[in-house]
């Protein structure tokens, strides 16, 4: 069973540098898992031990926004 303490962590593709944010919580048990980049396909994170890492999602920018102050 889960401790339930979750806690957001963010790493960064090492080869095309694209964002990811992940949700990792503690377990009593051993976990072992990696995550690879969605777009280039590089090894973004790797684990193994009293952490799971889940829930990734790309951490998309704004877009710019052009015009007048108000």
């Amino acid at each position: 069973m889960a401790s339930g303490i979750w806690t957001t962590e963010h790493f960064d593709c090492p080869n095309c540098g694209m964002p990811y944010t992940v949700t990792k919580e503690e377990h009593p048990d051993k976990h072992t898992g990696s995550f690879n980049c969605q777009i280039c396909g590089v090894e973004v994170h790797a684990w193994s031990g009293d952490y799971d890492f889940f829930n990734w999602k790309t951490d998309k920018a704004s877009p710019p926004v052009f015009g007048k102050k108000k």
